[in-house]
């Protein structure tokens, strides 16, 4: 009998996650549920916590690869790196595909655009561009994604799309509510989330009864929450923005069902999770066009789209759905419509296996 195929896996998820899984949204659960899924199959699976590197590594993302690969052990079968970790796993896959092994690139979205002062956009713009061209399997999270990576030059067979789970069950019916009050955000305090744009929002929609809930954490970019803070006491806004901090999957179950609206101004997607959850919750959705959106929220249709920082449209956006009923509720049908067809986790990473395997059986005939 063939001894499993082993993976190794540099991310945010630390080898027990269970005692800490408020932290896995977003990408974070992505990778998890990869991770469970290919366990469920026979594989082992190490998981090093990118958070136990040491502090110049993580706050100045300086390259750990000679770490990463000590900590590896034996080279892996399966190398499996996350884009947004770039720059602190820079090295190891070269290092892995050397000793033969397979390297699978996660694609959640891209940061070099992102990053403020001009060398860190330089900088995570070489690193995504070089991991992106020396993986030998790509996992896009969503269509655009993987326009872009084809638009890099890879190729179509290259790569497998697996969009992410839904973690919260569908709802029977649209949600409506006569007079809708409430307003959900569910995102992490990080400026591409957009979260000063959304209490902006807020202010210029005009609605004083309105109460706008931020669901995330506030540790990723201390600065910018401390910003975000700053800006709803100087308008005032104090009992009308909540700011609760990351939720477990029941809290958080009962968030989207306490809201009227969606709204997630973001800078950039390159899915899309938790607006996906929104529209799962027969949410109507108003967000921005910026990366991925466009392919979940079809304006005018499932939802409000305005260009990434036009906080004034999206502010009119709100006005419109709080102010007219037929519309709030047109757009919640649909979006609770569409959602119907979206995929399972195990749906999903069920299909990056399949193609890690076919990988490997190519592997080792060669």
């Amino acid at each position: 009998m063939s001894s499993p195929n082993t993976v190794f896996m540099p991310s945010y998820v630390s080898p027990s996650p269970s005692g800490s899984f408020r932290r896995l949204t977003g990408g974070i659960r992505y990778d998890f549920e990869l991770s469970l899924r290919l366990e469920e199959e026979g594989m082992r699976v190490t998981r090093f916590d990118l958070e136990t590197l040491p502090r110049h590594a993580k706050r100045l993302r300086f390259p750990a690869g000679p770490l990463l690969w000590k900590a590896a052990g034996a080279p892996p079968d399966v190398l499996i790196t996350d884009l947004g970790t770039s720059t602190l796993t820079l090295g190891l896959q070269d290092r892995c595909v050397r000793a033969g092994s397979l390297a699978v690139l996660v694609c959640h979205h891209f940061r070099g655009h992102l990053e403020r002062g001009p060398f860190r956009k330089l900088l995570h713009h070489w690193c995504e561009k070089r991991i992106v061209a020396g993986a030998g399997l790509i996992v896009a999270n969503s269509p655009y994604t993987r326009r872009v990576l084809e638009g890099m030059g890879r190729k179509p067979s290259d790569i497998v799309t697996a969009l992410p789970g839904l973690c919260v069950p569908t709802a029977e019916r649209p949600a409506f509510r006569d007079e809708p009050r409430s307003i959900l955000l569910v995102g992490n305090l990080e400026k591409r989330k957009g979260v000063l744009d959304a209490v902006r929002a807020l202010d210029g929609s005009g609605l004083r009864k309105a109460v706008l809930t931020v669901v995330g954490g506030d540790d990723l970019e201390p600065d910018y929450a401390r910003r975000v803070r700053r800006l709803v006491k100087r308008l005032g806004l104090d009992g009308r923005v909540l700011l609760r901090g990351r939720l477990d999957d029941r809290e958080l179950r009962a968030a989207y069902d306490d809201a009227d609206v969606f709204l997630l101004p973001s800078r950039w997607e390159g899915y899309g999770m938790a607006i996906a959850e929104a529209m799962a919750a027969g949410l109507p959705v108003v967000s921005t066009t910026a990366g991925a959106i466009p392919d979940l929220v079809t304006h005018g249709e499932s939802g409000l789209l305005a260009e990434p920082g036009d906080w004034e449209t999206a502010g009119s956006h709100l006005r419109r759905l709080f102010t007219d009923p037929d519309l709030r509720l047109k757009l919640a049908g649909n979006a609770l419509k569409k959602a119907g067809g979206f995929p399972g986790w195990r749906e999903s990473m069920g299909a990056v296996f399949l193609r890690i395997q076919e990988r490997l059986a190519r592997l080792s005939k060669n």
